[in-house]
């Protein structure tokens, strides 16, 4: 090969015609100094030549043993360029990236300026207005990367979607192994990961949440700014998808739905993303969006099957909710008590229903984190913590969330900040509702020492008792004292003989005295409603006081007043006496406790207690309530949470299909 141009040449050609040539013999300077010379000579040309053989079967030797870093030949496809791939001819154009044999673009090129480069588990946050677009490149050499660090994870509940995506579950599971089934999803792996890699593909995720969206006068009729647009190419000649007259027929155009998005897919090397936002008139303002890409897990997530989270009750200020149980490990178990023990995974997201700035983010962590109207571990108003409290004794979370607006209805997110650098971007579960009450008189009452199965609103009057824990103390500390001669009755009762000489073959003095404290609870504290609600499964109680405002009752206003009710004991008081002397409340509304409570206690007792449920027509029906199959709750029993079906729930007796015949009338 040449070592000089043919313009060299040339000019050295002139150079010599111009000038005397020398002659050079052996016999003019001396035949020793000509062989060292023609030695000398030699010598360097070895020494060049071994040079340049030596570089080249190292860096052969290199190519070859980097597996992580397969070779991709390009093989001079034709390019039409009359056709608009999102990319321009480079004619005349500085930013020109040649294409070697055997070259990667992403090792010997660049990414166009206006195309901004993603790493991995490193999102970027952009601000974009109406009618621009916005290009994101996630290179080669970063999809053949290395993994990032494992974090320490977070327990996920058994039976929950373990990973941070639902439609990609069994894909993912398949793909990364060492996974430890009760950890959430991709952010507990081992140390030891191979490298997805199936056919020269390596899996990426891309996820994408909206932050903020441009503000206008939201109606039903406009409803929110419309959704931004997110594409996706794999081609190197598509490299700003989404763009103007993009004729790509693989171009992916991902949905975004309430803020949230997200694609699993086989990169074979560099993705090219794209970023719209609509050209709205509608709206001023701009959008702001959260842009991840992962080799490890989908950085952001959104549970979009089940809320896993349920409403227990409510007052005119506050509310309580709780997820679901989290194993169904007994007691003894160690992940049981790991559960009870540890600090509270979630956080949670409420925001009024008739507010409509979350419509458009709703499905996404960052948008609820900047929009929604109360956020966990916020100014204080969301107490967490964990409890077993409920149907099965399991460990849940619990949310206080306190400063709402009575009379109202709210929207419910449960929600897990990202820990760490995999799956940072955090997940929100599909939203549930909930509502506060109007009336003033129900307080919220849970976490009681005794009847530590109560978590519902109770007959209340704030000029009586100012202080919620004195209430508390009120009712826990009456229920306390009535269980005592029980406990006496009971101790009377052979327990700790033969099963052949108990009271019972089916029953021991265990579910007796678990019966009665049950029952016990819910019939000495009622569970409270507006007196206001026109539900039918209410038991009007105490007509006869006035309300705590001062004015009375007109059966003008309403016939729950008329001198009928007012003269039967039933309507015209409480159940439990002392409610109406030393707290109060004014008329209100009973959730009347499940007849089954009853009939368990009858079930499980000794025959010589003489325990009895009212009959059907004297007394049943405004002493105890129905369930509701659906998960209404009609009627109080431990543990009750909205829409939470009682069907096969662990904790229920299965008397409940077996009704006792009874005699005699109970006196609650």
């Amino acid at each position: 090969m040449s070592l000089v141009n043919d313009n060299a040449v040339e000019r050295a050609g002139l150079l010599l015609s111009s000038m005397q040539v020398p002659i050079f013999t052996a016999f003019r300077f001396g035949f020793s100094t000509f062989v060292a010379a023609s030695l000398t000579f030699v010598i360097i040309h070895l020494s060049l030549l071994s040079l340049h053989v030596v570089y080249a079967t190292d860096v052969d030797s290199i190519i070859r043993e980097d597996h992580n870093h397969p070779l991709r030949l390009h093989l001079g496809i034709e390019v039409d360029r009359d056709s608009d791939l999102g990319w321009e001819a480079n004619e005349g154009n500085s930013d020109y990236e040649p294409e070697f044999a055997g070259m990667d673009r992403g090792i010997i090129g660049r990414a166009s300026p206006e195309i901004s480069v993603l790493g991995n588990n490193a999102p970027q946050r952009s601000n974009i207005e109406a009618g621009e677009k916005q290009y994101w490149v996630f290179p080669n050499e970063t999809l053949w990367g290395p993994h990032s660090a494992v974090t320490s994870g977070v327990l996920l509940p058994e039976g929950w979607k373990r990973s941070w995506t639902e439609e990609n579950d069994q894909r993912i599971h398949k793909e990364v192994e060492g996974r430890r089934p009760d950890y959430a999803g991709d952010l507990q792996v081992d140390l030891e990961r191979r490298q997805d890699v199936r056919n020269g593909a390596r899996i990426l995720y891309i996820t994408f949440n909206t932050c903020l969206q441009p503000s206008g006068n939201f109606t039903d009729t406009i409803g929110p700014p419309p959704q931004l647009l997110l594409y996706v190419s794999l081609s190197e000649r598509n490299q700003r998808p989404g763009g103007p007259s993009v004729k790509d027929p693989n171009q992916q155009l991902v949905p975004v739905q309430g803020g949230f998005a997200n694609l699993t897919l086989n990169a074979p090397g560099t993705v090219y993303i794209g970023v719209a936002a609509p050209n709205n008139t509608d709206f001023l303002g701009l959008w702001n969006y959260e842009l991840a890409a992962s080799i490890d897990a989908p950085y952001h997530s959104y549970g979009s099957e089940d809320p896993n989270l349920l409403f227990v009750d409510s007052d005119t200020d506050s509310a309580l909710l709780v997820t679901s149980n989290m194993t169904q490990a007994d007691p003894d178990d160690p992940l049981y008590q790991k559960w009870m023990k540890i600090s509270p995974p979630f956080s949670m997201f409420a925001h009024k229903e008739n507010d409509l700035a979350i419509k458009g983010v709703e499905n996404s962590y960052c948008g609820l984190k900047h929009n929604a109207q109360i956020v966990a571990h916020n100014n204080g108003k969301i107490d967490v913590g964990m409890t077993n409290r409920g149907l099965g004794s399991k460990p849940k979370e619990q949310f206080h969330i306190q400063s709402l607006n009575g009379s109202s209805t709210y929207y419910g997110f449960l929600a897990m900040e990202g820990k760490g650098v995999v799956g940072g971007g955090g997940k929100v579960w599909k939203a549930m509702n909930f509502s506060t009450k109007s009336d003033g008189n129900c307080q919220l009452l849970f976490d009681l020492s005794y009847c530590s199965e109560v978590a519902y609103a109770v007959p209340s009057n704030p000029k009586t008792f100012p202080n919620v824990a004195d209430l508390k103390t009120f009712y826990d500390d009456n229920a306390k004292s009535l269980s005592q001669n029980f406990s006496y009755s009971l101790q009377q009762i052979p327990c700790n003989t033969s099963s052949s000489a108990q009271y019972s073959l089916a029953r021991n003095c265990d579910d007796c005295a678990a019966a009665y404290k049950t029952w016990l609870c819910a019939v000495t504290i009622p569970r409270c409603y507006d007196f206001s609600s026109n539900l039918t499964y209410l038991q009007p109680r105490n007509v006869a006081q006035d309300f705590i405002n001062g004015t009375s009752p007109s059966a003008a206003s309403d016939l729950s007043f008329s001198p009928a009710n007012k003269s039967t004991v039933y309507i015209n008081s409480s159940r439990n006496s002392l409610i109406d002397e030393k707290i109060k409340p004014g008329p209100y509304k009973e959730v009347l406790p499940c007849q089954d409570l009853c009939h368990t206690l009858v079930q499980s007792c000794p025959a010589a207690f003489g325990f009895a449920c009212p009959l059907p027509k004297r007394g049943l029906e405004w002493s105890y309530g129905i369930r509701d199959p659906n998960g209404a709750i009609t009627c109080s029993f431990p543990g009750a949470a909205y829409f939470l079906s009682d069907a096969g729930s662990p904790g229920i007796s299965a008397a409940l299909s077996i009704l006792a015949v009874v005699v005699a009338v109970w006196k609650l």
